[in-house]
């Protein structure tokens, strides 16, 4: 048996040996290469063995010296075998069946602190280490959820798993009452690999002032994966919430992700600005199944205007105008129609060709009236009917809202006030009234003058 052991030995020792002779085969420095460096992020490589390997890079030896500092770490790990090679201080690396990248790498997480490492640098937008001996290298980041265990054959590429980019955008800004707006998430498959599980769930809330369709749908690639998703419709809490969880292993690292729906807006979105947000959840570190990273809310926001009219007499605007009707039309020359929600459908304003069909509306004692849900435009106030005692105005008055300006603390822009004024009628005389007695008192006067006149000459007659 002894014999036995010493020939296992020997033929040990002839394949270390062997396996430190290859580097002959690896000619030069290695280079580490993180393609996607995040801002803000620097990147250290921290050499744990070192490596041989063949000229077609199929056959791969690696060792560990006994005095380098990862040696008690690396002993420690049930997941590899050290044997001692010929040289007495140096050891080869094999890994049996209990060994795992993403413990491995948990190990050599929780030992890097005061370990010597090489500083990626920065430069056309990617970090690089250059001149590194060959060997198989443990990559973190400042923020330590980047865990990249590679080897230099020479060169390694890798990358940073942070880099999972979301972007939510909608179609239209500035919306009616009754309005649909569409809403797409963009983002791509990321890098899984090391991982045995991935999270990557997208979360999402809309404002009151919008209604969810229900109706979001996932494509990865270009191709409908809805069905492959578990999408979930947040009904009891809040009907404007969802979550959507995409199995993003079973697809191409890399392959663009897209979740589509829509929202009606509706009256709680008038004159105030309705937001819709969105986050997105993945797992940020192979070796940490419960690690996870949030993205910052992606925000989108869409606003509905009003119309208000003050009325008022020409030449005192303290004195209100009750009672005066308007219909509006739009640029197109349309007229607005609303129709108040029900229990089966939301409220929504629409554009018709006859003013008949269009909704009118009445000043009330202050004045006032107004036309809801409206977008950024130009209209067209109509008078169909002036006070009583005014007159009904000759021409339309034009009325622009542009609520672009609008902000959380200043929602002004998405009031229009149009003041519209009204001028009483001209008086006429009636009959009977005092043109006509004007017309008496004249007439009588001139007959009591012929009157005196014809008397004055028969007098004057008789004296002769």
């Amino acid at each position: 048996m002894k014999t036995v052991a010493r020939i296992a030995s020997l033929l040990l020792a002839l394949v270390m040996v062997f396996g430190l002779s290859v580097t002959a085969f690896a000619a030069g420095p290695g280079t580490i290469t993180v393609d996607n460096p995040l801002e803000g992020q620097t990147y250290t490589a921290y050499k744990i063995f070192d490596v041989t390997y063949d000229e077609s890079k199929s056959t791969y030896a690696y060792s560990i010296a006994g005095d380098s500092e990862w040696y008690d770490v690396v002993k420690d790990y049930t997941g590899i075998t050290l044997t001692k090679a010929a040289s007495e201080n140096t050891y080869a690396v094999t890994k049996n069946d209990s060994f795992s990248a993403a413990a491995f790498a948990n190990v050599l997480k929780a030992a890097v602190e005061g370990k010597t490492g090489t500083v990626l640098k920065l430069a056309d937008g990617k970090a690089t280490a250059t001149d590194l001996d060959l060997g198989y290298y443990f990559v973190t980041s400042t923020s330590g959820a980047l865990c990249n265990l590679t080897t230099t054959n020479p060169d390694a590429t890798i990358h940073d798993k942070n880099d999972v980019p979301f972007d939510k955008v909608d179609d239209k800004a500035s919306v009616e009452v009754g309005e649909t707006v569409s809403y797409t998430i963009t983002g791509k498959v990321p890098d899984y690999t090391g991982f045995t599980t991935y999270t990557y769930l997208i979360t999402d809330t809309m404002s009151e002032g919008l209604t969810f369709q229900k109706d979001a749908k996932v494509t990865v690639g270009g191709t409908d994966v809805t069905s492959a998703c578990t999408i979930t419709y947040d009904v009891d809490s809040n009907a404007n919430k969802f979550t959507v969880s995409i199995p993003v292993m079973n697809y191409t690292i890399g392959a663009e992700i897209k979740v589509t729906y829509t929202a009606v807006t509706n009256d709680n979105a008038v004159t105030v600005i309705s937001k819709n947000s969105a986050t997105l959840t993945y797992s940020n570190n192979p070796t940490d199944s419960e690690s996870k990273t949030a993205t910052p809310k992606d925000e989108e926001t869409v606003y509905s205007a009003k119309l208000v009219i003050d009325k008022y007499q020409k030449d005192d605007e303290s004195k209100k105008l009750a009672n005066a009707k308007f219909v509006l039309k739009n640029a197109e020359g349309k007229y607005y129609k609303y129709t108040a929600a029900t229990e089966s459908a939301a409220a929504k304003v629409e554009w018709v060709e006859n003013q008949t069909d269009a909704t009118e509306v009445t000043t009330d004692n202050n004045g006032a009236a107004a036309f809801n849900g409206l977008k950024d435009g130009t209209y067209y106030l109509v008078e169909t009917a002036a006070p009583a005692g005014y007159n009904l105005l000759a021409n339309e008055v034009e009325v622009t809202i542009n609520g672009a300006k609008a902000t959380e603390v200043d929602l002004s822009s998405l009031t229009a006030t149009a003041k519209v004024e009204n001028s009483t009628g001209t008086t006429i005389p009636e009959t009977g009234g005092i043109g006509t007695t004007i017309f008496y008192v004249a007439g009588g006067l001139l007959v009591l003058g012929a009157v005196i006149l014809l008397i004055t000459k028969k007098r004057m007659s008789s004296a002769k």
